[in-house]
């Protein structure tokens, strides 16, 4: 819908302006510049005054010209360039705003060519964690209301599968997304399944090493050299037998919990 809704010329020129436009500068200048002025509920009627050429014609320019800039019309632009001895209608048409409270208004775009950001007008955490699990191995930066991630073919393909979802983790979402930006070939790809599955794994072993994202490496390795010391089976012989398959379990829950890790991370950095 275009913002400029309509204008008309007769034997005045009346311009209709959606409210999301801010035309608070519009309006102060014509109640301080004009004497013969009407104003009634959000509707301006500006008289010609052959005294107030200048500002008259200093409205006319601005009219026509945030017309142009909003529809492309020249045509138009210029029949209103040419009355300019007409008087002038504002009127501010306001702008039906439909909002469920009960849902999540979620917008995703294109920043530049590596990187899109995903903003959370009103966030849920459960949501945001889902969110930020799927993009995990290419998260950039992030604060509450907002993920910066990396763009490329499989962040493409999770934009493109997550976007044709109604609901998550039982809220209503709504995404605000220009779907050009990322078309891919997707191939029955979805967000859920072996990928939610993959997702999930590398979660938890981000967690188990203490970090959030695949790109803290020293401290990877570093948790990990540390917890795998610790549960190492050959320092837990003499305990009962119960306890050592305990830490035996442990042991190899961080070892391949590391080695999950390692290979996306070397995929990332070969990439």
């Amino acid at each position: 819908m275009k913002k400029i809704l309509n204008v008309k010329i007769t034997d005045r020129t009346e311009f209709v302006i959606d409210s999301r436009y801010k035309v608070d500068t519009l309006i102060k200048f014509v109640r301080l510049s004009f004497n013969r002025l009407e104003i009634k509920d959000g509707e301006y009627y500006v008289y010609y005054d052959k005294e107030n050429v200048k500002n008259h014609k200093i409205l006319v320019n601005a009219l026509a010209n945030f017309y142009r800039k909003n529809t492309k019309d020249e045509i138009k632009y210029k029949q209103i360039l040419l009355n300019y001895k007409n008087d002038i209608v504002i009127k501010i048409k306001k702008h039906q705003v439909t909002f469920d409270e009960n849902a999540l208004y979620i917008t995703i775009r294109k920043i530049s060519s590596k990187e899109f950001e995903i903003n959370f007008a009103n966030p849920k955490k459960s949501v945001y964690d889902y969110i930020k699990g799927l993009f995990l191995f290419d998260l950039l930066d992030l604060d509450e209301y907002k993920m910066i991630v990396s763009l490329n073919e499989e962040s493409s393909k999770i934009v493109s599968a997550l976007i044709s979802k109604h609901s998550i983790m039982g809220y209503k979402v709504i995404f605000n997304v220009n779907r050009e930006e990322f078309e891919v070939n997707k191939r029955g790809f979805s967000v859920e399944g072996s990928l939610k599955e993959y997702l999930n794994k590398i979660r938890h072993a981000l967690e188990l090493f203490g970090v959030s994202t695949i790109y803290e490496w020293d401290t990877i390795k570093k948790e990990y050299r540390r917890l795998a010391k610790k549960y190492h089976p050959d320092l837990h012989r003499n305990k009962p037998e119960l306890i050592q398959k305990i830490y035996e379990k442990k042991f190899r829950k961080v070892k391949e919990s590391y080695e999950l890790l390692e290979e996306y991370y070397q995929q990332k950095t070969l990439q």
